[in-house]
């Protein structure tokens, strides 16, 4: 039996990725059990969702104290053979809870930079030190490391674990005939309509998506081009009315749009004429993946974490220094001009997500857990995009894709 463990079944990349895996080793014969701290959530068709909390509480770390307790004693009574912690905000309690159980395989998948030591980049000094702690602690204990990125291998951490050949990397993947199928539809905004070039953002209005720079680089370009700017993602902390502020201390306000949370977001990708992942800190961005399988023209920054592999060093998108808004701006010139575009071409199809299955399903079998091919199958599980904390995503439509037309044109927006 596998327990795959995560917070939450939160709409986040995370849990995304998560619900996928349980599919695919369920799809294999495999007894698969998601576990979450929380209640609640999108779960798995033919897969059981067992919560350890009876109700959420304010605070995470006190769920996560809690879930400790809860978390050892259900390994005990289910005794699996192998526990996979799908995300970081999982590793913690995965670790604390699974001491002294004999037996029990255990898989970190890091899912993002646990250390953050990107040059200018925003985050507390006093959590630096407790992430390399548990750092530390996840690369001694795993049977397996699992990173989304190779750009994560270069953690001190993980080197013993590299050398005794525990360390593995599996970017994440995704299906782009679903993909484009989720495209199909009018233009979701009206600046998409119109003859001004759009550019679009996709991720959690936090500092680690470092909107800041983007709106800077945003003002410069502008200053050259008449170019239109709409940020999706949810907010915390106040940062829209930061963000908004911002952009009216920039006189760029009326070209900025944060319309929130969506549903489906293809149709906005495929309709713009530029996707922007500004980000300081990524693990492998599922946003850039979907916006590679629309064909977008695409600008990312270098430490956004796979992003330069994904886009083979700059050959199939454009790549910059996340705090050089000036040279964002360029970037981003460059992408919404149909002459000098770069575009993802047919590089989607080195991260299927079949191929990431693959690669899951060989560690798993690796250690020693094996399936049944052809018993306890679930049904096909295609999840789509998520880059919110908030449930609103729906299965893939059956239908087959369409070609994309090229973006940047302005017979594209004619037509849209």
């Amino acid at each position: 039996m596998i327990v795959l463990y995560v917070h939450a079944l939160a709409a986040t990349g995370v849990v995304r990725n998560a619900r996928l895996l349980a599919a695919a080793l369920a799809e294999r014969g495999h007894q698969v059990e998601l576990v979450t701290a929380a209640p609640g959530g999108e779960g798995v068709p033919g897969v059981r969702h067992h919560a350890l909390l009876q109700q959420s509480h304010a605070s995470r770390l006190i769920e996560k104290l809690i879930a400790i307790h809860a978390l050892h004693r259900h390994l005990r009574r289910r005794a699996p053979g192998l526990l996979i912690s799908a995300g970081n905000h999982g590793h913690f309690v995965a670790w604390a809870a699974s001491r002294g159980l004999g037996g029990l395989r255990r898989v970190y998948r890091i899912s993002n930079d646990m250390v953050r030591a990107v040059p200018g980049a925003p985050h507390g000094g006093s959590a630096g030190w407790e992430r390399r702690i548990m750092t530390r602690l996840i690369a001694a204990d795993a049977d397996r490391v699992v990173l989304v990125s190779p750009t994560l291998a270069a953690a001190p951490a993980f080197a013993a674990a590299a050398r005794e050949g525990r360390v593995a990397v599996i970017p994440n993947g995704i299906d782009a005939a679903a993909a484009r199928a989720r495209a199909e539809g009018p233009a979701p905004h009206g600046w998409m309509t119109e003859d001004a070039p759009v550019i679009l953002a996709i991720g959690r209005l936090a500092k680690q998506k470092n909107f800041e720079t983007l709106l800077r680089a945003f003002a410069t370009l502008r200053q050259s081009r008449r170019a239109r700017l709409i940020i999706l993602g949810e907010s915390r902390d106040r940062m829209r009315d930061r963000l908004m502020e911002q952009a009216r201390r920039l006189g760029m306000a009326d070209d900025l749009a944060l319309p929130g949370v969506v549903a489906n977001v293809f149709p906005w990708l495929a309709h713009a004429d530029a996707f922007v992942l500004p980000s300081w800190w990524e693990g492998s961005p599922n946003v850039l993946l979907e916006a590679m399988a629309v064909g977008v023209p695409v600008v990312a920054s270098r430490t956004a974490g796979n992003a330069a592999d994904l886009l083979d060093g700059g050959r199939f998108g454009r790549l910059v220094d996340p705090a050089d808004a000036t040279a964002m701006a360029d970037a981003l010139l460059g992408q919404i001009e149909p002459a000098s575009a770069i575009l993802p071409g047919n590089r989607i199809e080195a991260f299927s997500l079949e191929r990431a299955m693959a690669g899951w399903t060989d560690i798993v079998e690796r250690l020693g857990v094996t399936g049944r091919p052809g018993k306890g199958r679930v049904a096909a599980a295609s999840f789509g995009p998520v880059h919110q904390n908030r449930s609103t995503t729906t299965g893939w439509p059956p239908s087959p894709p369409r070609a994309r037309q090229p973006c940047g044109h302005a017979g594209a927006k004619a037509q849209s």
